[in-house]
């Protein structure tokens, strides 16, 4: 009897705990599950994590290091993630594998509490993993101080236990379950945040200034670098590119002080000012890094992970083919994010990028012409990232400046600009022209007068698209091709800034 007992009771709990898995995984809000269970999934692929707040988010693209380099890598950056919470996150991480190389951005390490006053933050941080001796430590440490209040007023210690039990945080979302509550969409990005728009920056100016080193950020940096020069995990810290303020900055410029103590690298792009373009590269005024900047960004981190670090390049070994497939993905995405934009500057930013060639016309009297950002945005298509060690100066000069574009704005002429990545190589028309020209994306044929301008390409495997500028035309065609293969990937049209034109 006693046995039937024992068996019913075990069974019900069984039953039970599986019950509240299940409402657990359904309720709780995806965010988390959808950017980190690809890392829990697949952890011991990656040789490089990287950890810090929104900054890393939006500004680093593990894909591109795996395109230029065949670095392998996972984003792990939360917005409004504390130096604190990045180092608990960092060791919830280390429970998966020991990456060869942290990179650390030490934004906001000046910060007074442990976690920010957005809570839901750190749950989309934390609510991927499942209970462990690690998380528990991590919640215990965290929110410990009896006084420190989120920005709803309540108290954070007292929320320790919904970090733990999500289901308790999210018992009441019935309401607002979705078909992505039941097939999650995970990241296609190695958890990185695509973030299209463009902005101007706000003022400010370098300072060398220093503050004094104090508060929490500081203490958890340390224990970052004690805790991965114990395991023997390298450390990079980073200060990734924003126009930052003079407290911000001279927050910033003690790290130097820390990295040279523990014989680390520290890159602090905010007081180099050269490796991205704030009137182009900003997805917002103040803090964050649009795709453009984004892959200047990753291009320079990933020469320099290069130059400085024992990081194997995996693409040619058999065991991370599957990457090339999941690149395949990823740019399919990308190709997407272009097809869909409505905004020419936002289009035009999505340009810079290695993964296209094209062809661009305008009409002679596009509204463009007078406009400085798409001016600029047309430069920054074709800028080239320079790297040399010690040489920082030069990294986002441009190596294809166009040089004729002005004078067409002037004359009011058409004018055509074409960039083949495969070579590379760039082309340049305005007024009156004439010519047809064998490029790696395909055959171009190009005849122009001083009031329009048609264009024809023959692609490799036989298409034919043509782009004119008639008064009934467009202001600006744009022709866009795989760089790699030559494929023909879409066309773009627009009328001013915001009207895209049907194809």
């Amino acid at each position: 009897m006693r046995k039937t007992v024992f068996l019913r009771v075990a069974v019900f709990l069984v039953l039970l705990v599986l019950i509240l898995a299940g409402l657990t995984r359904l309720l709780v809000r995806k965010e988390s599950m959808e950017r980190f269970h690809p890392y829990l999934e697949t952890a011991k692929e990656y040789d490089v994590l990287f950890m810090g707040n929104s900054h890393v988010v939006n500004d680093v693209f593990p894909f591109d290091l795996w395109r230029n380099y065949g670095i392998t890598a996972y984003n792990l950056g939360g917005n409004g993630n504390t130096v604190p919470v990045s180092y608990w996150s960092m060791r919830l991480a280390y429970d998966y594998t020991k990456p060869k190389l942290l990179v650390m951005d030490i934004n906001d390490i000046d910060l007074g509490d442990k976690v920010s006053g957005h809570t839901s933050n750190v749950h989309t941080t934390f609510d991927v993993y499942p209970i462990s001796r690690t998380k528990i430590e991590a919640v215990q440490d965290l929110m410990d101080l009896p006084y420190v209040e989120d920005f709803d007023g309540n108290v954070i210690r007292d929320m320790r236990w919904e970090y733990l039990f999500t289901l308790g945080k999210y018992h009441s979302r019935w309401s607002e379950l979705t078909a992505e509550d039941i097939y999650p969409e995970y990241s296609r990005t190695k958890g990185a945040h695509v973030a299209i728009n463009v902005r101007e920056s706000i003022d400010y100016e370098i300072t060398d200034s220093l503050a004094e080193e104090s508060g929490w950020g500081f203490a958890y940096l340390r224990k970052i670098l004690s805790d991965c020069q114990a395991d023997g995990i390298e450390v990079l810290l980073v200060n990734l590119p924003y126009p930052a303020d003079e407290k911000q900055q001279m927050y910033a410029n003690v790290v130097q002080s820390i990295a040279d103590e523990y014989g680390v690298h520290y890159i602090n792009f905010v007081s180099l000012d050269s490796v991205v373009d704030y009137s182009v590269d900003l997805f917002d005024g103040d803090s964050h890094l649009n795709p453009s900047g984004a892959r200047k960004v990753t291009d320079y981190i990933g020469a320099f992970i290069r130059d400085h670090y024992d990081i194997p390049d995996r693409r040619t070994d058999p065991a991370y083919a599957h990457w090339t497939d999941e690149y395949a993905d990823y740019l399919t995405m990308k190709n997407d994010y272009l097809t869909m934009q409505d905004g020419l500057h936002e289009a035009l930013m999505l340009l810079h990028d290695e993964d296209y060639s094209l062809a661009c016309l305008i009409k002679g009297d596009a509204a463009l012409y007078g406009d400085e950002m798409s001016m600029t945005l047309l430069q920054n298509i074709g800028r080239e990232h320079l790297y040399e060690a010690d040489a920082l100066n030069n990294w986002s000069e441009l190596i294809f400046p166009l040089e004729e574009i002005d004078w067409a704005a002037e004359d009011k002429v058409p004018y055509l600009y074409i960039l083949d990545r495969a070579r590379p190589s760039k082309l340049e028309c305005r007024g009156e022209s004439q010519f047809t020209y064998d490029f790696e994306f395909g055959h171009v044929d190009y005849m122009a007068t001083d009031e329009s301008a048609q264009l024809s390409v023959q692609t490799k495997n036989g298409g034919m698209i043509t782009a004119e500028t008639d008064a009934d035309d467009p202001d600006i065609r744009i022709l866009v091709f795989n760089s790699v293969t030559g494929e023909y990937v879409t066309q773009l049209a627009f009328d001013g800034f915001g009207a895209v034109k049907q194809q």
